[in-house]
């Protein structure tokens, strides 16, 4: 199975950062999520929350920020003692970063509609001009974010992410022409799963940091899981199933 190096290596190095993504990939990682917002100034940066609280120095909601504002912040607080500078990136930065990969997943955060409607458009232009769409993956919570994502490049594939424990999550990804279900395991009904393969899609599995983990993904016939900590699961995709 591939291994996917969630926001980077987020358990080794500061998470959605070009110093964590040169991390993973100088480790052996050869395809990387990572997750997309916009500021208040309409520029795509790559984080996570919906705040700069947890991964930052700063506080507040990253749509409050401007580019220049959020690129002024630290965003090595969850490894203050990591030695390289780490800034905000934006969602080209990433790209020059990690577009030489064969697989990057790109995970479009939920926001409001006319965000999104901002939002994926921006995205989807920035993929194309770099002749990334065969080996990007759109990847949401949100319907409406793929549902953008389907009218702007309907080549480029989409991914679904949730508990997928209802057969709503199908009927759903198949509505937005998904090639791509992301599933957590731990809830995921299997049955759902196989129809959802049967029907052409490939599943990634989630989380996956230790070795239960790695068995439940296993079990959910995964064709990728995505992990925090690739250091230990390439290690232990190595070892023979307990």
């Amino acid at each position: 199975m591939l291994i996917i190096g969630h926001r980077g290596a987020r358990f080794e190095a500061p998470e959605n950062s070009i110093p964590g993504f040169r991390y993973a990939m100088d480790i052996g990682v050869t395809a990387v999520e990572f997750d997309i917002r916009m500021t208040g100034d309409d520029h795509l940066v790559v984080i996570h929350d919906a705040t700069v609280d947890r991964t930052t120095n700063g506080e507040g909601r990253v749509s409050s920020f401007t580019l220049e504002q959020i690129r002024a912040l630290d965003a090595r607080s969850i490894f203050p003692d990591w030695p390289e500078p780490c800034i905000v990136p934006t969602f080209s930065q990433v790209l020059d970063a990690v577009e030489v990969l064969p697989e990057l997943l790109v995970e479009i955060k939920g926001d409001a509609p006319d965000r999104l409607g901002r939002i994926v458009p921006a995205a989807i232009a920035e993929i194309l001009r770099r002749d990334l769409h065969d080996r990007v993956t759109i990847t949401s919570f949100d319907p409406y974010a793929l549902q953008l994502a389907r009218r702007e490049a309907p080549q480029i594939r989409r991914g679904y992410i949730g508990d997928w424990n209802e057969r709503t999550f199908l009927d759903t990804a198949l509505s937005l022409g998904c090639g791509q279900i992301d599933a957590r395991h731990a809830t995921a009904d299997r049955v759902l799963v196989a129809e959802a393969k049967s029907r052409g899609m490939r599943v990634v599995g989630w989380p996956t940091n230790s070795r239960e983990d790695l068995n439940g993904v296993i079990a959910l016939g995964a064709d990728m899981f995505c992990t925090d900590h690739p250091t230990l699961l390439m290690e232990l995709s190595q070892r023979p199933v307990s």
